[in-house]
């Protein structure tokens, strides 16, 4: 009798095991797919708002190189005035207005240079981005191919957010299904194990139950 519910009990376990790695695995799968999710919606946002930003940064370095040209027109205005002057203290004025005419001009250059960095790493994106897509929507197929029910994924950053946003909700009910079957299966390996070793072990997994219930078999097995 005893070996006939350890073997009940086993298999309870073995199919408890089963379950808990299909769990995690789905779990995993979730993982990747807010994974996905994530990156679609940062790819979507950023050419959503691609063509305005553009039309900012290229103005801004607009904006700056004529600032820059600005400036440099005022030195060489500063030091024609500084080449003409002869006076002591007028040629004091002209070499302060000369140093602060390329003091404007080191401000302007540095302006320029962020503003043209500032666009060119808009357009590095702008052109590197969109080769993460294939690589997502390889990865969105894979998961759907591999869990059921899945629907395949469609082409571009907003198709895969929307394919997200439904594997999502799947995996999570089919992770939440088999977290129910194993609810009955510990219950019924515990309530099985606490018959046999007449001790309650309620609070143990399948496989923990097992092993009490395998001990205190082994113990009160008689001797040959």
């Amino acid at each position: 009798m005893d070996e006939r519910a350890l073997d009940d009990l086993r298999n309870l376990a073995t199919r408890d095991a089963e379950l808990e790695r299909r769990a995690r695995r789905l779990r995993e799968l979730d993982h990747g797919t807010a994974e996905i999710r994530h990156a679609a919606e940062a790819i979507d946002a950023f050419f959503t708002a691609y063509p305005a930003e553009e039309t900012a940064r290229r103005e801004e370095v607009a904006g700056a190189e004529a600032e820059l040209a600005h400036r440099r027109e005022e030195l060489a205005e500063a030091q024609a005035e500084l080449a003409a002057t002869h006076d002591d203290e007028a040629r004091d004025l002209a070499q302060r207005a000369v140093a602060r005419a390329d003091d404007h001009i080191g401000v302007a250059s540095a302006r320029l240079e962020r503003a043209r960095k500032s666009r060119d790493e808009l357009e590095h994106e702008a052109h590197t981005l969109p080769r993460a897509v294939p690589d997502l929507e390889a990865r969105a197929t894979a998961i759907s191919d591999e869990a059921a029910d899945l629907p395949e994924p469609g082409e571009g950053p907003r198709a895969l957010v929307e394919w997200a946003s439904h594997a999502h909700a799947e995996l999570f009910v089919a992770a939440g299904h088999i977290d129910t079957q194993r609810e009955r299966i510990i219950r019924e390996a515990n309530e099985l194990a606490s018959a046999l070793t007449g001790e309650a072990t309620y609070g143990s997994t399948a496989t923990q139950a097992l092993r009490r219930a395998e001990e205190n078999t082994s113990r009160n097995r008689p001797s040959a």
